[in-house]
């Protein structure tokens, strides 16, 4: 095995900075192709990468896709204001925007995460400017798409994979009454189903593995180990499942004052 040696290191550092945003298939490949074929693991390379990177409040971090399991990855900035540093291309105008349609998608009241494209795009209009149109909060919307911020499904629009990489302390820390885990991967769950039993979240993708692993195909709780024959679900287009709010006083000041 390859040791990560700094010349090596520091092109895996630059590559990143420049990608920002990529699927952890093409970090393996460029590893690979800076390593002749014969680089570290993968786990080895992203930790030895994070201790050089401390040192300027940067860190390589990752998610997995809730419905299909792709990793993604992004190099993020952790103590700057994470919309602000990750979206720099943006005007103030669009960051505003990029920053409102994060928090309706992420507080929606019926608990799916998700807004439906026509009231996106009626959000993002009412935060630009007086001559900003639909056509121009359109183009907006599919920017953020673009960027992996924001993803339109079906007509709804959610979370992209770079928000819930790059936002997760963010979130944490101002909407922690939202905030959702999966039993079984420990990452931030906006779609899935929970269990009724017990309350546990679960991603579709890792749903479909639990059942695969059941000798009956059957879907049982990774936490109360019930069998979970109708499970109530949530996420774009679905029932939804209604948030059992219990409101953090200092986050709900602090968005107060941001709305003033």
């Amino acid at each position: 095995m390859a040791e990560l040696s700094a010349p090596e290191r520091q092109m895996i550092v630059q590559w990143c900075m420049s990608a920002q945003f990529f699927s952890e298939q093409t970090l393996q490949e460029t590893i690979s192709r800076i390593y002749d074929d014969e680089a570290p693991a993968l786990q080895d390379t992203v930790d030895a990468v994070n201790l050089r990177l401390t040192r300027y409040s940067l860190e390589l971090r990752s998610s997995m896709s809730q419905t299909s399991g792709e990793r993604m990855w992004a190099l993020i900035n952790t103590k700057a204001d994470a919309i602000a540093t990750g979206a720099t291309p943006y005007s103030p105008t669009l960051l505003t925007i990029l920053k409102h349609l994060i928090e309706q998608v992420y507080t929606d009241q019926h608990g799916n995460f998700a807004v439906d494209l026509h009231t996106a795009v009626r959000e993002a209009t009412s935060k630009g400017s007086t001559s900003y149109s639909r056509r121009d909060a359109q183009e907006a919307i599919d920017w953020f798409c673009s960027d992996g911020w924001l993803q339109v499904t079906n007509g709804w629009v959610v979370l992209g994979q770079r928000s819930c990489i790059e936002l997760q302390a963010y979130l944490t820390d101002g909407f922690a009454e939202y905030m959702r885990t999966c039993a079984l991967c420990k990452e931030m769950a906006t779609q899935g189903v929970m269990c009724d039993a017990c309350g546990a979240f679960i991603h579709p993708y890792c749903a479909g593995r639990l059942s695969e692993t059941s000798k009956a195909q059957m879907l049982s709780c990774p936490t109360c180990h019930q069998l979970m024959e109708s499970p109530s679900s949530f996420g774009p287009g679905r029932p939804g499942i209604r948030h059992n709010l219990v409101k953090s006083d200092v986050s709900q000041t602090q968005r107060d004052e941001d709305d003033e």
